[in-house]
């Protein structure tokens, strides 16, 4: 499937609050409006507490407007904690792409959808800090269904992270994504 062509792309990420659920709808809401000029809406879900719960962030990018707010048939699923598995699983289909994280999420029915099972949480302690996790697997997914250019995703991820250390672990974070196979 050649997700640049599709009118409608559909991604939803789910985690708990505090894993950057909310920061990868707006990267992916910017790279897609500001820089290739789709159309982009993004919902967001989280417990009462800020950290810890399950948080859910649905992002619909396409060539028209968009008059609905959740996904429906998600091209992308990312997992990043076991908490968001069981309540998103329900949203799975057979063509979906699943990303996993494989450090947080450990029980997972392989028979839904298209699995890719990363170290996510490894990775982003080997560059540097858990923050960027999110911003690894944006960069695998990017990279593998092409639904926005790296290059927009890129410089989303400098707007929203102009200078400082945190701006050098998002770098390095894009590197890593976009060369997991």
């Amino acid at each position: 499937m050649i997700y640049q062509e599709k009118d409608r792309f559909e991604i939803i990420i789910g985690g708990v609050g505090g894993q950057g659920n909310v920061s990868c709808g707006i990267l992916i809401g910017e790279a897609a409006s500001c820089y290739e000029d789709k159309f982009v809406t993004m919902t967001y879900s989280y417990g009462t507490e800020a950290r810890g719960t399950f948080a859910r962030t649905d992002v619909l990018v396409g060539n028209q407007f968009i008059d609905f707010y959740e996904c429906q048939r998600p091209d992308v699923i990312l997992i990043l904690h076991d908490k968001a598995y069981p309540k998103i699983k329900g949203k799975i289909f057979k063509d979906t792409i699943v990303v996993i994280n494989q450090n947080e999420v450990k029980d997972v029915d392989m028979d839904l959808g298209k699995h890719f099972s990363l170290p996510l949480s490894d990775i982003a302690m080997k560059i540097g800090s858990l923050q960027v996790t999110n911003t690894i697997a944006l960069a695998f997914i990017v990279n593998v269904t092409k639904f926005i250019d790296k290059t927009s995703l890129v410089k989303a991820v400098q707007s929203e992270y102009a200078n400082g250390k945190i701006a050098r672990l998002n770098e390095k974070a894009l590197e890593y994504g976009f060369n997991l196979h």
